[in-house]
């Protein structure tokens, strides 16, 4: 399966995504905030069939790339609600 890793700028207080990404077993993670919260930078993987706006609407600065696999790290742990699959 393809997938797109996006690294992105949102601007909600609440940045998690709008719609629950457990359903497409799919990971994010917030690597940062702006220390007057103004935004907060996210990660996250979606398969390419799937439009990033969906997820997080207000989204801007996006970079993407083309993925085979979703890499973990210590820095970018498998999240406790993502089933194997």
């Amino acid at each position: 399966m393809s997938l797109i890793r996006y690294r992105f700028k949102t601007r909600a207080a609440d940045y998690r995504p709008l719609i629950d990404m457990a359903d497409i077993h799919m990971p994010w993670w917030c690597t940062g905030e702006a220390g007057d919260g103004s935004f907060a930078i996210i990660v996250c993987y979606l398969p390419e069939n799937e439009k990033l706006e969906n997820y997080w609407d207000d989204a801007y600065e996006v970079d993407q790339i083309e993925v085979e696999e979703i890499a973990y790290s210590d820095r970018f742990p498998k999240p406790c609600w993502i089933s194997e699959y």
